[in-house]
């Protein structure tokens, strides 16, 4: 198991997940089973990576995790779901929203990549949805294998990132997550299928839709 995941486990079963812990490099030592100097150099390392935040007294200290950390946390929990609990399917719910007007922009230049890897030629558009964190969770319960990666390239002067696609269903609509690899909206999720989704099922702003992703 990974080190960090290690010691945030027993931060977390300790409290930290909820706000701040008062421990002791010595006691995190003992949970270890290590030092207290090797327990103090794991506290150091989770705070350069941005996974513990920390509060120093004159006696003690006090730590938390983040949400980084959270995160990191949970993305172990979904393998060990996948592992001993798998799901025929997830499903995710969220609201139609309008996005910034750039799904078209993406999409054309992203289109023969698309069009190779999921098998349809997408509508130059997306149909964005917005979501509640405990569904943007659910995507961490699917097994990385079914997602489809899409490379980086450069085009129009330009350089295009990384992108992650998910077969899904809407209804009877055969459509895909898209999950850009850096992404400044973490509650929203960007659709693309073959036809224009919001005619194709007669749908409009607000109106809520479920994902489903069979696994």
């Amino acid at each position: 198991m990974d080190k960090r995941i290690r010691s945030l486990k027993i931060l977390g079963l300790k409290g930290a997940l909820n706000g701040f812990v008062t421990i002791t490099s010595a006691e995190l030592g003992e949970l270890l089973d290590t030092s207290q100097q090797t327990a103090s150099n794991r506290i150091l390392a989770l705070l350069d990576d941005g996974l513990l935040e920390r509060k120093v007294g004159t006696r003690h200290q006090k730590v938390k995790i983040t949400k980084k950390g959270s995160d990191l946390l949970y993305r172990e929990y979904a393998d060990y779901q996948v592992l001993f609990k798998p799901a025929e399917r997830i499903t995710i719910t969220g609201s139609i929203s309008t996005g910034l007007g750039e799904g078209q922009y993406y999409v054309a230049r992203y289109k023969k990549q698309l069009r190779k890897n999921l098998g349809f030629t997408p509508f130059e558009g997306t149909l964005n949805l917005t979501v509640g964190e405990e569904e943007i969770k659910k995507l961490g319960l699917v097994p990385r294998s079914l997602f489809i990666e899409i490379d980086s390239f450069e085009a129009d002067g330009r350089s295009f990132g990384k992108v992650s696609c998910l077969p899904a269903q809407i209804r009877d609509v055969e459509c895909a997550v898209v999950i850009p690899k850096r992404s400044h909206h973490n509650d929203v999720i960007e659709v693309l299928a073959q036809y224009n989704l919001r005619e194709s099922l007669g749908v409009g702003e607000g109106d809520v839709l479920e994902i489903v992703i069979k696994v």
